[in-house]
């Protein structure tokens, strides 16, 4: 998955969940940067994926190899804490 975030392409290796609390959703491999009022996470995060609506913004669709349509999630959850991912996980 080709994820493009402030100007910085990548590709992003991404599961789809067929079973489980995910079901029909794509999560990313962990190499995100996120953020919090309190502070930056302290681990790389995934990032969810899910499909398309009317609304939404189309700079936020990202597509699979297989040409299926995604959007980028930024809200994950670290421990008992929410943060909003911000770029790419520092190399």
């Amino acid at each position: 998955m080709a994820v493009e975030l402030d100007g910085i392409l990548r590709h992003v290796p991404a599961d789809y969940h067929r079973t489980g609390p995910l079901a029909g959703r794509m999560l990313t491999a962990r190499v995100f940067h996120a953020e919090s009022p309190f502070g930056d996470c302290p681990v790389p995060v995934a990032m969810p994926l899910h499909r398309p609506t009317e609304r939404t913004d189309p700079r936020l669709i990202v597509v699979d190899d297989q040409t299926t349509r995604w959007v980028m999630g930024f809200r994950v959850q670290y421990g008992q804490r929410a943060y909003r991912i911000t770029d790419f996980y520092p190399l």
